[in-house]
């Protein structure tokens, strides 16, 4: 059985005839948070183009991960709703919600993303592997958030940008690394940056959906 349920609008929740799925999915405004639900897994669509996929298990909530963050393209959730006991990868949140389709961060997440932009990058890198890391990829956000993601053709080495992308590998930011290896004055790299980087209208969303990934993934790169 599969369900939507709308949180601002008069109707709240219907069940969908699976022939009616795909028509629904793409239809449903996200301004009304709209969540799919199919045997345990919730789809939740945020954006026109982008959403999360959660389920609770065992009193646990977890969400779905892929190229290394929870932020997944709006057509994908749709394939996972058609199939949702495939073998996904599945990871313990260290986000929860809050009301309708509201995220809030961690302390702990905002704690660690302010140490790394506390850090000088360029200085001999002092602490955990991922906190300088995340050093480096918070250092070319901020830069392309002020400047456009093309500042570091005037203002770094190749040495440094190869560093960047990098940093995003690590993360598993794949477009993100594709992106810093292929720099260009081009405008239009700034608005796609800005896309990428913000899937959520929050700055730095994706980046800090790949860090909690990696908090559970790989502790001993945080000092855990």
């Amino acid at each position: 059985m599969i369900r939507l349920r709308l949180y601002k609008a008069r109707e709240r929740q219907r069940v969908i005839d699976p022939a009616d799925l795909e028509i629904t999915f793409f239809a449903v405004d996200p301004e009304t948070r709209p969540v799919f639900e199919h045997d345990g897994v919730m789809v939740w669509v945020s954006d026109p183009d982008h959403c999360r996929v959660e389920r609770r298990v065992r009193g646990r909530d977890l969400h779905l991960v892929e190229s290394g963050t929870n932020v997944l393209p709006r057509a994908r959730g749709l394939e996972i709703l058609r199939a949702p006991d495939a073998g996904y990868r599945w990871v313990h949140s260290l986000d929860w919600r809050w009301g309708a389709g509201e995220y809030l961060d961690r302390d702990r997440v905002e704690a660690i993303v302010d140490r790394a932009l506390d850090m000088e990058p360029w200085a001999v890198p002092e602490g955990p592997v991922g906190l300088v890391q995340l050093s480096y990829l918070m250092w070319f956000h901020n830069g392309a958030m002020a400047n456009g993601a093309a500042w570091p053709l005037d203002d770094c080495t190749a040495e440094q940008i190869a560093v960047f992308a990098a940093a995003a590998t690590y993360f598993e930011l794949d477009d993100i690394a594709d992106l810093i290896g292929h720099l260009d004055p081009d405008d239009a790299l700034n608005h796609e940056y800005a896309d990428l980087s913000s899937s959520f209208g929050e700055d730095a969303s994706l980046i800090r959906d790949a860090l909690r990934c990696k908090l559970v993934e790989a502790p001993e790169d945080w000092g855990q």
